[in-house]
């Protein structure tokens, strides 16, 4: 694929900072097997339909992506779909060498106002509004805020854009979506 990373580990993690990735208080999260994680993320308008796993955070604080970008992962260590505060952040690869492009390949094209339907385990819908798409440099990707466990309830879904830069393995930005629950 051209612009597909040639090593699928190397591009196995959303590329921020070591350690900058917040934590909520452990004792703060129920277990998963006590909660209602997502397991489907949906955007109409861009012909998006995919799984969801849950998705921790590598030894260098990246958070860890499901290799498929046919699924996407969700930052486990955050708030879930529905809780009443905090980020709920959804992230995937664009594409890969060995299975190439996924449907997060058309994130850049979702508009303001668009609907996100996200499913959780128990089957509930859970629905967002989309309140921005953003390009952002990998290195300016503002984590703290995208990550914020504290912040009103929202939607991140992000993924890479931009121009593929071989010598570097990966792409130069982010597509961020950030929704709101309708």
């Amino acid at each position: 694929q051209p612009g597909a990373a040639e090593d699928p580990v190397a591009r196995s993690a959303l590329p921020v900072p070591a350690g900058s990735i917040p934590l909520r208080d452990a004792t703060r999260i129920e277990p998963l097997d006590e909660r209602d994680p997502p397991r489907r993320l949906s955007i109409p308008s861009v012909e998006v339909d995919m799984p969801v796993a849950a998705a921790g955070v590598l030894a260098d604080g990246q958070m860890d992506l499901p290799e498929d970008p046919r699924e996407v992962g969700w930052y486990r260590f955050g708030p879930g779909p529905g809780e009443e505060r905090g980020s709920v952040v959804l992230g995937g690869h664009v594409d890969s060498t060995r299975y190439g492009v996924g449907p997060l390949a058309r994130l850049a094209s979702v508009e303001v106002g668009a609907r996100i339907v996200v499913t959780d385990a128990t089957g509930t819908d859970l629905r967002y509004r989309v309140t921005s798409v953003e390009r952002i440099s990998k290195a300016a990707l503002p984590t703290q805020r995208l990550f914020d466990p504290d912040s009103a309830p929202r939607l991140v879904v992000i993924t890479c854009g931009g121009r593929y830069l071989p010598e570097a393995g990966g792409y130069e930005d982010n597509i961020v979506v950030l929704a709101r629950p309708a």
